[in-house]
């Protein structure tokens, strides 16, 4: 009795919303890149993302995107930079 969960899918993003992505990161970059690991750092982190979700869905087009969403994709492409 496997019972399989689906993930939630949203739509593709596109160019317009990898670039919105990418500027509100880059404002907050000094906090998310920050490697410390304590909880105060870790709970500054988490506000910010929810910020700069709250920021991105603001101006965005295509539809709703979830802070743990943006931080995925956020990570997908620095790696891709790499």
């Amino acid at each position: 009795m496997n019972s399989k969960v689906k993930r939630e899918r949203s739509t593709n993003c596109i160019a317009s919303e990898l670039e919105l992505l990418v500027d509100l990161v880059v404002r907050h970059n000094k906090i998310l890149e920050n490697k410390k690991t304590d909880a105060v750092t870790a709970n500054v982190k988490s506000k910010t993302w929810d910020i700069l979700a709250k920021a991105f869905n603001s101006n965005s087009l295509n539809g709703f995107r979830s802070e743990k969403c943006l931080k995925s994709k956020y990570e997908h492409l620095k790696k891709g930079c790499r």
